[in-house]
């Protein structure tokens, strides 16, 4: 079914789970779709990663409004330049996979996501790294619609308001340059885009809200229950591809 035609219960499903992904995106600056992206595909597959790419975007664009004068574009630019051959990657595969191995390769790669997020690995900010987390990010992000980790991880050691401004600005530009790289690869159209202006009333709704749970964040609860839901939508996901 393409996306753009979503039945009237998976529309509403789809924003409750993008308006409680927003929530956590405008919060944490990272992460919304690494929570709602797994539940995207458990409703309806076409709704990743283009669709969820234009929710990312709405956000995003709201993040660069409201975090403004925190963002240091001398981290921006680095993770930039990892992002566009990442972009290529990512939709590279999307190419190549359809069907149960789209679907395996989805699961795993989240899983993988999980696993380096929990790990609490940590890493020094250099441009090479940069460049590293803004590839990562590309792949992922072009790929399975869920760019934060691997650039969050270079991030996670600077200061709240940096990170998410930082993150804002450069998940804005990359976005855009995602969703151009999907275009050109024939992995995102009308019905992509339809799909996706048809999640913003959840997606700006969660943003709206988001501000006053940055409290919450900061007490690290929401991390821990972003990482189990997301790792357990991951495995119905690949329980889908075998069965």
């Amino acid at each position: 079914m393409p996306a753009g035609t979503l039945p009237a219960v998976d529309w509403l499903w789809a924003n409750l789970v993008l308006l409680v992904g927003s929530i956590v995106q405008g919060a944490a600056g990272f992460g919304g779709n690494m929570f709602a992206a797994p539940f995207l595909v458990l409703i309806d597959p076409d709704l990743v990663p283009g669709p969820a790419l234009i929710s990312a975007l709405a956000v995003n664009l709201a993040m660069v409004a409201r975090e403004k004068g925190d963002g240091d574009w001398n981290r921006v630019w680095p993770a930039l330049a990892g992002r566009v051959p990442g972009n290529v990657a990512g939709a590279a595969v999307l190419v190549a996979l359809s069907g149960d191995a789209l679907r395996w390769f989805f699961a795993i790669t989240v899983l993988t996501v999980v696993a380096l997020s929990a790990s609490g690995l940590h890493v020094r900010v250099t441009p090479r790294s940069l460049f590293a987390g803004g590839f990562g990010a590309g792949f992922t992000a072009t790929s399975i619609a869920i760019g934060g980790p691997p650039i969050a991880l270079v991030m996670q050691s600077s200061d709240g308001p940096v990170v998410r401004s930082t993150l804002a600005r450069f998940f804005t530009i990359g976005i855009v340059l995602s969703l151009a790289t999907l275009s050109l690869f024939g992995r995102f159209d009308g019905d992509d885009l339809v799909a996706g202006l048809a999640l913003l009333p959840g997606t700006l709704a969660g943003f709206a809200v988001s501000k006053p749970f940055t409290r919450i964040l900061d007490r690290g609860y929401t991390r821990s229950v972003i990482l189990v839901l997301s790792a357990s939508a991951a495995v119905v996901a690949l329980g889908r591809a075998v069965l």
